[in-house]
Parts: C-alpha cells; sequence; structure tokens
C-alpha cells in the first residue's frame, strides 16, 4: 500500500504537494470570500520555490527534495552559530577559544581580565602544564641558552632557543623590523624578516 502510494506521489514532494494545495484552497477562499490573501502569498511563494527546484538541474538535493532541500543551505549558513553559542565549551574552538577571545576584548575595552575560583582547564589531563616555586634555589650556569646545530657538517654553529619569527615588512613596519633586529643583536639570537623563503641567520647576529 505505501509502496503504491510512493508511486503515485513521493514522500519527500509532501511540502511541495501542501504548498500547491494550501495555494489552491487560499485562492479559492480569496475568490469566494474575499478573504486569505495572505495565505495566497505565502504559499503561492512557495509553490513557486518547489516548481523553479523541481525544474532546475543544478542542485541534486533541491530537485529530490524540493523547497525542503533549501532547509540544508540555511542550516549550514547557521551551523558555526549555533557551534559557538550552544554545543562548543569556552575551551574547545580553534584557534582561539571564546575564553581566549573573551580576554583579548576584556582587555582591549580596559575592562576585567581577572576570574577568580580557580580555573576551567583540567589541570589533571596529560600534558597539561604549569610552574612551581623552587624549595631551593637553582643555579644556571648561563642564561644564554643556545644549542649546536651542525654538528655533523663541516661548518657547525651555535644558535639560540630564542628566536624571531618570520614577519614582513608589510605585516610590520619599517620601524618595527628594525627594532626587532636591533633586539636579536642585542639577544645574540637569529630574526627571521619573512622578506626571503628560505632560512637564514642575518649577518648582525652570526657567531
Amino acid at each position: 500500500m505505501l509502496h503504491h502510494l510512493q508511486s503515485l506521489f513521493p514522500v519527500r514532494y509532501t511540502v511541495f504537494g501542501l504548498s500547491v494545495l494550501g495555494f489552491l484552497l487560499g485562492l479559492f477562499a480569496l475568490v469566494a470570500f474575499g478573504e486569505g490573501g495572505s495565505w495566497v502569498l505565502v504559499c503561492g511563494a512557495l509553490s513557486a520555490i518547489g516548481l523553479y527546484d523541481v525544474l532546475q538541474n543544478k542542485h541534486s538535493i533541491a530537485r529530490n527534495y524540493p523547497i525542503l532541500g533549501h532547509l540544508r543551505h540555511l542550516l549550514e549558513h547557521l551551523r558555526p552559530q549555533m557551534r559557538s553559542y550552544f554545543l562548543d565549551g569556552d575551551l574547545e574552538a580553534v584557534p582561539f577559544s571564546r575564553a581566549q577571545r573573551a580576554l583579548v576584548y576584556e582587555r582591549a575595552k580596559n575592562g576585567a581580565d581577572k576570574h577568580s575560583f580557580g580555573t576551567q582547564h583540567n589541570v589533571y589531563a596529560e600534558g597539561y602544564e604549569w610552574l612551581n616555586h623552587a624549595m631551593a634555589p637553582t643555579q644556571l650556569d648561563s642564561h644564554d641558552f643556545r644549542i649546536t646545530l651542525g654538528e655533523t657538517r663541516n661548518q657547525p654553529y651555535s644558535a639560540s632557543i630564542f628566536n624571531i619569527s618570520a614577519m614582513s615588512f608589510g605585516a610590520l613596519s619599517a620601524h618595527a623590523i628594525l627594532a626587532l633586529n636591533a633586539g636579536a643583536r642585542r639577544g645574540g639570537f637569529a630574526h627571521n624578516t619573512g622578506e626571503v623563503c628560505h632560512f637564514q641567520i642575518p649577518l648582525a647576529t652570526r657567531r
């Protein structure tokens, strides 16, 4: 029975069929009783959309599911907002979580950026890092943390683990680049200006 009905009128056309039926009933009520103008407009618009969906051949979903197929595009458009406001937690989004964005917003407005009563992070999770106060002072051999690169090559060199990553003149400005480069020279570490495609150590910082 259901298979026979499905062959006569596919279930996926139900909304389209109801829209056409509503348009015809509204048109009859408008002609006979002078009422139902808004109903005719709504059902007529839906019927026109459904007819266009059936006749077009660019979007298979809209063709197979007239009118209803447009809900997919609407939900895809609303999906980021729905996830942001209803599904994602304060610490889940990438590259920056909602908590991080809220912190930046508050600091930009000179607002309160401190929250009391603990943290939302799982401090017992594997990989969580923190700093502890030392029970006794520690003596470091040097504050200049450096490693040797190219030990197996003819010209090994010493490089600092503190370096400035690539930010070009277009990203910052000439004065900012010069200031960063001066700081890199004082600190004895590398500065990648971002103006070249390959890694290099500026002449000012080579040792």
